[in-house]
């Protein structure tokens, strides 16, 4: 296997040997981004300007060493968008033929993530262009998924071809929120008259999403504090392992009927602060159940009655006729009063395996 070396110093001896690479490489027609007529004193100016990037942590070059000749190299830099810090690029990457077949590109690319992932970044996309077969397998092997592409984007003489967009995951903080698309955050807009999308559905504060398994870990926080579960008889869930079971049978309901209990999150910010919605009924229950849980630091601002109203109306539409019931503890006060403000009424009590609930229940008019 090669040394893998960070070049940060103009004086690094390997800086030469980097720039007669690169320029043998586009001799060789590779696309690598630099101009056809490159020169050694070109490619070691590019070259030079990109050190203080390294040296300020924004960037990468990575030698592949072997046997005291650089067999290879690669780059990393990241992106010039304030708001996007934790992406970065990964380019220039290119072997002497004399080395391929032994791994030095695959080494170069596992440098590359390992070093952009020590300063920050958290996705590492490329772009390759679409007839390099060999290299566009080499990235789906180390771990790059195709994201995209641009056709015919790439001028060689009168030859045009596609640009390959990959992009591969890098490590994140444990606190990360990971939005996607959803319309929550920082700048989020909705289309004029749209409040719902495939995955997704707004209030005027909430975002209800369909669950995944990355809400796990959020699942369990609320459903395992001793303040969430004072009307629990089951008592606070201990075992995290539960809440990655409940979600997939929640996305299972999804997949089946249309609809289900959502993760809750906070539009302004993306946080999720509960869980709930209305589910298809399970075998001998005979109506939808509606269902609500929230931390506690957002109890007392009327979510619980937002979320309620939106199930409340997918229910309708989902599944027209079927009543919707919701069973709460006697002593569970703040659950009644929500119940209750949403329409839902007092059926009568009913006994269950831990307990008397109070079943209150809406029928469609």
């Amino acid at each position: 296997m090669p040394d893998l070396i960070s070049v940060t110093d103009p004086a690094d001896p390997h800086l030469d040997q980097i720039a007669e690479l690169l320029v043998a490489a586009v001799r060789r027609r590779e696309a690598i981004g630099l101009p056809a007529e490159v020169t050694p004193e070109y490619a070691r100016n590019w070259l030079l300007k990109l050190l203080p990037a390294v040296r300020a942590n924004d960037a990468g070059l990575i030698a592949a060493v072997v046997d005291g000749e650089v067999a290879g190299t690669a780059k990393w830099q990241r992106s010039e968008w304030a708001t996007r810090w934790v992406h970065g690029d990964l380019d220039k990457l290119t072997v002497d033929p004399g080395h391929r077949g032994s791994g030095v590109g695959r080494a170069l690319v596992e440098a590359v993530a390992a070093d952009a992932s020590a300063h920050g970044v958290e996705l590492l996309t490329l772009s390759v262009r679409g007839n390099n077969h060999g290299a566009i397998a080499l990235y789906e092997d180390c771990g790059f998924r195709r994201t995209g592409w641009l056709e015919n984007a790439v001028a060689d003489g009168d030859a045009r071809h596609d640009v390959v967009l990959m992009a591969r995951e890098l490590p994140r903080p444990a606190t990360a929120r990971l939005l996607g698309s959803w319309p929550a955050g920082a700048g989020a807009s909705l289309a004029r008259g749209v409040t719902e999308g495939a995955t997704w559905w707004r209030t005027d504060r909430l975002l209800l999403c369909r669950p995944t398994a990355a809400d796990a870990a959020e699942h369990f926080a609320i459903h395992a504090d001793p303040a969430t579960n004072v009307h629990n008889p089951a008592g606070p869930q201990t075992d995290r392992a539960e809440s990655e079971q409940t979600l997939g049978a929640w996305a299972f309901q999804w997949a089946k009927s249309g609809f289900g209990y959502w993760t809750v999150r906070l539009a302004e910010t993306g946080e999720v602060i509960g869980f709930g919605g209305v589910r298809p009924a399970l075998p001998g229950e005979d109506g939808l159940n509606l269902y609500y849980r929230f931390t506690p630091a957002a109890w007392g601002h009327g979510y619980a009655q937002e979320l309620g109203r939106a199930a409340l109306e997918l229910a309708r539409r989902r599944a027209p006729g079927e009543p919707v019931l919701a069973l709460i503890r006697p002593e569970n006060a703040a659950s009644i009063r929500v119940a209750e403000r949403l329409g839902l009424t007092l059926d009568g009590p009913v006994e269950r395996e831990l307990g008397t609930y109070l079943r209150y229940v809406i029928r469609p008019a």
